[in-house]
């Protein structure tokens, strides 16, 4: 015999009174700031966690110690270190650095970040989603490995090596992947001295929050 309406009633009013108080308390949290979702990295809060050139203009930015992240060329050694160039003059102290530029061009071709130093060059080629176009980096080593000290480093979500590299581009290419950059940044942040403050310096940690987020 089933229940009498009655008792059918109250429960779902007892149900409703329920509910009703779960999500005025969920309100209350939300409102407080204790539940939480979403993004929580500037980049990946406007969209561009995986764009290519907001990840190659942010890498550029840290590795000009002219740059107001405080960090000189912290950021710079540890990846010039990571391609092997343990030979490059001042690799162990310092880097002489004449310029850093985004989007690159030589011969038809386009480099995504190169920094001209003053003992070295280091080329880089960048990739978050895109593949690689046809005889890539075979034309960056051919257009800048009469440079000063050439580097060229192929950097991906994975650390992949880079098929458009053959004959000597392939010996010369390293690779290098968003995880082993962050962790380049974080080291430079603990070597940072302390006192240093203003404008700027917030960002790399900042960034290494959205390559630990969106690139593990």
């Amino acid at each position: 015999m089933g229940r009498q309406p009655s008792a059918a009633v109250a429960e779902l009013d007892e149900w409703r009174e329920s509910m009703t108080q779960m999500i005025a308390r969920q309100d209350g949290l939300v409102a407080d700031g204790k539940w939480l979702s979403g993004p929580t990295d500037m980049l990946g809060i406007a969209g561009f966690a995986r764009n290519e050139m907001a990840h190659t203009r942010m890498l550029a930015w840290l590795l000009d110690p002219r740059g107001r992240h405080r960090l000189g060329d912290a950021v710079l050694r540890r990846l010039v270190r990571h391609v092997g160039a343990s030979g490059v003059p001042g690799c162990a102290e310092s880097l002489v650095v004449r310029s850093v530029h985004v989007s690159h061009w030589c011969n038809g071709r386009e480099a995504d970040i190169v920094v001209f130093g003053r003992d070295f060059t280091l080329v880089i080629e960048v990739k978050v989603d895109a593949p690689e176009q046809e005889k890539q980096c075979d034309d960056l080593y051919a257009n800048y490995r009469g440079k000063p000290g050439p580097l060229f480093l192929f950097l991906t979500p994975g650390g992949w090596f880079p098929y458009t590299a053959t004959g000597s581009a392939r010996q010369a290419f390293k690779t290098a992947s968003w995880k082993q950059v962050r962790k380049m940044i974080e080291s430079a942040l603990e070597n940072r001295d302390a006192g240093l403050a203003g404008p700027g310096t917030a960002i790399p940690a900042e960034y290494a929050i959205t390559l630990k987020e969106h690139f593990r």
